[in-house]
């Protein structure tokens, strides 16, 4: 004698509904995260800021020095390597014509150069000189929901992926954006890929999230 398996409806219609609701909380996190990006970069131009180092408004015109003692693996708060990589990124900058630079001497046998901002270059830069003289660029889109994460005790982590819109022609030379390994993503998304962002939330007690860390605004080192 056959069995058969009895199914209450209600639980049954719980069942069938389960993907719906999963599929409209994504769509709920895809509106909100693209709401909290959108006021985090009004502008639509400032997803990302990229550091090239601590020059302010009073300290162009800009001449380069040299200090002795660089290798690659220096601390990255050192100064030696500091100036070094200022200077590195000054001439990448310039070639892509957001500085101007000009010979004005030598030390020892090194050349030294003087920069300046071009109005190119002023049409990227932050105002605010937060940090020195930083260039802003982009729009975060989000693209679809990825996943939904509780595991940190009181954090939610929302996972997407997402494309960049207004990226400039500078930032997809490969010897500019490869600077900047601490921006996940960086690469795909200022060449048109679609890598996976992420939004933390504090849970508060009655269940409500407040945004602790989101895309858009990042300063970048």
């Amino acid at each position: 004698m056959k069995k058969h398996l009895t199914i209450n409806p209600l639980l049954l219609g719980l069942l069938l509904m389960l993907p719906l609701l999963t599929s409209c909380d994504f769509n709920d996190y895809k509106t909100r995260i693209q709401e909290e990006n959108d006021r985090a970069n009004p502008s639509g131009n400032k997803a990302v800021c990229l550091a090239v180092g601590d020059l302010y408004a009073n300290m162009y015109p800009y001449t380069i020095k040299y200090m002795p003692g660089y290798h690659k693996d220096m601390h990255y708060r050192d100064p030696i390597y500091i100036n070094n990589k200022l200077n590195e990124r000054l001439a990448l900058y310039a070639k892509e014509g957001l500085f101007t630079e000009e010979l004005v001497g030598h030390d020892g046998d090194k050349p030294l150069y003087r920069y300046n901002l071009t109005d190119e270059g002023r049409k990227y830069l932050d105002k605010k000189w937060w940090g020195g003289t930083n260039f802003c660029f982009g729009k975060v889109v989000v693209e679809k929901i990825d996943k939904v994460d509780d595991q940190m005790q009181g954090i939610r982590m929302v996972f997407f992926y997402y494309h960049m819109e207004n990226v400039p022609n500078w930032i997809k030379n490969k010897d500019i954006y490869s600077l900047y390994p601490g921006y996940g993503g960086l690469e795909k998304a200022v060449l048109g890929g679609s890598p996976r962002g992420a939004h933390y939330y504090g849970i508060k007690s009655d269940g409500s999230l407040s945004l602790m860390n989101g895309k858009s605004g990042h300063y970048v080192l």
